[in-house]
């Protein structure tokens, strides 16, 4: 087995399982279960596979390795539904879930035989060790509707077009204070593509972006947003929708969803504004021009209504 082989392994075991819900149970058993590929490799090419194990190991490679499997596996959960949400240290704590499990495998490798039987309880044990690791990080009640069906259901991260972005924020292209940052681009970053193009000097951040010209990777509730360091900032269906579903849900990180509100409208210089949609009528309403913000609904299309907050004053 090769490094490669066994990277597609775990993006085919990935792949296998997406539409199958964690949460459903069937007589005690989620109804997730091991790939065909994987089963082979586990039941009949297990010495190979314990030798790239260890040998992942002796060239100091394995950390890296366990690490990526986390990632793709927190990637495929917020794929699935955006709105789940994970700090920076989550990914060690699902790091050490998978160390041990391949730890567990490797001890069944040395002692006998895998098979399929044995296979299905190290599994099923995994995917108890998972559904902890989710509520643990995002609480129950975001999982309930999630232990009705065996599929899941899809809450993805949509990209629209970016001429049709920027006309339901109601940007003025000619008139927008640089340098520009949008809040939550997509994995595509579309809009900063689009007014770069223009020769706007704009940036973006998303948790799914690839890097890029202008382009970074991170989440926002742990991105420090510098005081007075942008022109504007700009976030069509991605921040403001987060507030709202944390708002409106009874364990949500609403505190610190506010604190970063406040903190990216510090974030502008004076004259400069935030710009976002859907509103935030609950926090706009504590904004007034003696708190030295204006705040404007953009009616930029039929039933579709912005935000833009322009900062008066330092």
């Amino acid at each position: 087995m090769t490094v490669a082989q066994l990277n597609r392994l775990i993006d085919g075991q990935i792949l296998y399982n997406q539409h199958r819900s964690l949460f459903y149970m069937h007589e005690g058993n989620a109804l997730r279960g091991p790939s065909p590929e994987m089963t082979y490799w586990l039941t009949q090419r297990s010495p190979e596979l314990l030798l790239m194990l260890q040998s992942l190991k002796r060239q100091h490679e394995y950390t890296a390795f366990v690490t990526g499997v986390a990632a793709k596996t927190l990637h495929q959960f917020v794929s699935v539904n955006q709105y789940i949400h994970f700090q920076s240290d989550h990914l060690g704590e699902l790091t050490q879930l998978y160390d041990r499990l391949f730890t567990r495998i490797q001890k069944l490798f040395q002692n006998q035989t895998m098979s399929e039987s044995i296979l299905n309880i190290l599994l099923q044990q995994h995917y108890g060790h998972l559904r902890d690791f989710l509520i643990r990080t995002n609480g129950r009640t975001m999982f309930a509707k999630y232990a009705e069906s065996e599929f899941t259901f899809w809450i993805p991260c949509e990209e629209y077009t970016p001429e049709l972005q920027a006309k339901l924020l109601g940007l003025d292209i000619a008139r927008l204070q640089e340098p520009v940052l949008d809040v939550g681009c997509g994995a595509g970053a579309r809009l900063v593509g689009y007014l770069r193009s223009l020769g706007i000097e704009a940036y973006g951040t998303d948790r799914l972006a690839e890097k890029g010209t202008g382009v970074t990777q991170g989440d926002w509730l742990e991105t420090t947003f510098k005081e007075g360091a942008w022109g504007t900032i700009i976030s069509h269906m991605a921040f403001s929708n987060h507030f709202i579903h944390h708002h409106l849900k009874a364990d949500g990180h609403i505190h610190e969803y506010a604190h970063k509100y406040m903190e990216l409208l510090r974030a502008i210089r004076p004259g400069g504004s935030f710009i976002y949609s859907p509103c935030l009528p609950f926090m706009e309403k504590l904004l007034d021009i003696q708190a030295g913000y204006r705040v404007e609904h953009i009616q930029s299309s039929k039933g579709y209504e912005a935000t833009k907050i322009t900062r008066l004053r330092s």
